[in-house]
């Protein structure tokens, strides 16, 4: 290919065109980053900033207690920029399904845009897998068209519990799964990633989380998973939009 030689001012639109371009990328990235803010300290001035980065920034979402869902779809306004998900059961999953059937009902009637509920760990362990299958299928009828995701706690399972889990999601139309919450040791561990797509493939979508450095965010996308959940979420997406000046 010959050389192409530009002018001054051809040389400047190009490098403008080139930067559109990388910023392009890095805000899709910065779409699929979440923020994660399920600590019990996290307090009305937490959310409100955070509420406001996530505007900002237009991440992908942010994730709260049910409690607080309310008062951030408030605070996200009319016209948000980004989702709001509400974590149910949190970080145990040890409540009955009628309580989390309730609470997902709760959770869109104050304004989420998908829920996000753990797994009952104790019944997968115990190989429990009818009753597993059962609140999968009343927790979908619960959302109707909203968006739903299930939290598998994954440092609590084995390959083959993770792979029997991740069946039964896809099988029930479950919208998305997250590895897990951090809450019983590191949230992101890319072989897990990998076991959960290689089980689901393209039929939901995967959530890492844990990820703290932008080289983490960029392992979890390779392997798979198309959300990237983290506490420093708009520390993160800054240095992503910041990457590609």
């Amino acid at each position: 290919m010959e050389n192409v030689h530009m002018n001054q001012t051809e040389l400047r639109q190009f490098n403008d065109y080139k930067r559109k371009l990388n910023l392009q990328a890095a805000q899709a990235q910065v779409g699929k980053i979440e923020y994660s803010l399920t600590d019990a300290t996290v307090d009305k001035a937490i959310l409100k900033k955070a509420c406001q980065e996530a505007n900002t920034l237009k991440l992908g979402g942010i994730c709260v207690l049910p409690n607080a869902v309310r008062m951030c779809a408030n605070m996200l306004g009319h016209n948000p920029q980004t989702s709001l998900i509400a974590c149910i059961s949190f970080p145990h999953g040890g409540d009955s399904t009628k309580i989390k059937v309730k609470a997902v009902k709760e959770a869109i009637k104050d304004g989420v845009d998908e829920s996000e509920v753990t797994v009952p760990v104790a019944c997968i362990k115990e190989g429990d897998f009818g009753y597993v299958k059962r609140e999968f299928r009343a927790l979908k009828k619960a959302a109707k068209k909203s968006a739903l995701r299930i939290n598998i706690e994954s440092n609590l399972l084995t390959s083959a519990e993770i792979t029997k889990v991740c069946t039964l999601a896809v099988d029930c139309g479950i919208t998305s799964i997250r590895t897990s919450s951090g809450f019983y040791g590191s949230g992101f561990n890319a072989e897990t990633i990998t076991a959960i797509k290689n089980t689901v493939k393209d039929k939901c979508t995967i959530k890492a989380d844990g990820v703290s450095t932008l080289g983490d965010a960029e392992a979890a996308l390779d392997v798979g998973a198309s959300i990237i959940g983290c506490k420093n979420a708009a520390d993160l997406a800054r240095l992503v939009l910041k990457a590609a000046e």
